[in-house]
């Protein structure tokens, strides 16, 4: 048999009851050179058994169960077992519309200087109903300094060749969240990007997903992700010096904000002093600065007359 043309590459953790909806909008594409692979990253719920049942009825999917280290972890053990030339990613709670992978197949080949193209995506509730709003203008061409500004190609809407990964590595294993930024701002600074301007894929939009759940932590770690690729990563000479701070600054203003709200003064202080740092004319940093500043004062001064 000949190797498949598309890997479609599935992460899936404790979705059980998701899963067969994504794999469902899967099978309904009207392209069918592809190949299916579910990695099961150490699901508590039985999501590992669902994907062998589904697999077992479908020769075109592979279900591997893996330890619990994450979605980069996850992708990256699918890339390592895929056969196909072009990866297309889907998350196992969203869905692709039936036209997703034949109009992406077909751009790529009226542009075969091009090694990635995405669409944008359309939210949807839980239920799949759609929402309104949420949606981020979306570009084409060299884009890492609008990727640096904000994060609009999204993975389940994009088709990459496996070259992409081979030049720019596979996903940060490090990260808990901001995978997919992190990864397409790295990929940015060798490739170009395709668009299909139509929405071609569906995310599902709850206030239960990670990031959401953590805000903090994930302002937290976009920041240090944002600034680890701008001064170690090649930004700098891609993204200019301005904007990159006034985004530093920015993000750095967010974590700290949320910090404080959330009772942690000592530490969005550190926050909000790069915010500053970055951009001393940030005049909605310094007020939260300053009352971090007075927070942590009063907590060490109440805990030293205890």
């Amino acid at each position: 048999m000949s190797e498949p043309a598309v890997s479609v590459i599935i992460p899936a953790y404790n979705c059980a009851e998701l899963l067969g909806e994504a794999i469902a909008s899967v099978r309904a594409q009207t392209y069918e050179d592809y190949e299916v692979i579910v990695v099961d990253d150490g699901s508590a719920d039985n999501t590992a058994e669902v994907a062998e049942k589904l697999a077992a009825d479908w020769p075109k999917m592979r279900a591997i169960r893996a330890e619990h280290k994450g979605l980069a972890a996850a992708r990256n053990r699918a890339v390592a077992e895929m056969k196909g030339q072009w990866i297309a990613m889907l998350d196992a709670d969203d869905l692709w519309l039936p036209e997703k992978l034949r109009r992406c197949m077909d751009y790529l080949a009226e542009h075969p200087d091009l090694s990635i193209v995405y669409t944008p995506m359309a939210p949807i509730t839980m239920g799949g109903e759609k929402i309104k709003g949420h949606s981020k203008p979306c570009l084409a061409g060299r884009l890492t300094e609008e990727l640096f500004q904000s994060i609009f190609v999204h993975d389940p809407a994009s088709v990459i060749h496996k070259r992409v990964i081979e030049v720019c590595g596979g996903f940060d294993e490090s990260l808990p969240v901001t995978v997919g930024h992190e990864f397409w701002l790295r990929v940015s600074t060798r490739f170009e990007f395709g668009l299909i301007d139509e929405p071609l894929a569906l995310r599902r939009w709850s206030e239960q997903s990670l990031t959401r759940r953590t805000r903090s932590q994930g302002r937290r770690i976009k920041a240090a992700m944002l600034e680890r690729f701008y001064f170690e990563r090649g930004g700098d000479k891609l993204v200019p010096a301005g904007a990159a701070m006034r985004r530093l600054s920015s993000v750095y203003f967010k974590a700290g904000k949320l910090l404080l709200a959330e009772g942690d003064p000592r530490e969005a202080r550190r926050y909000l002093v790069k915010a500053v740092r970055y951009r001393p004319t940030n005049l909605r940093a310094w007020p939260a600065l300053i009352a971090a500043a007075a927070a942590s004062l009063f907590a060490g001064t109440r805990h030293e007359g205890q």
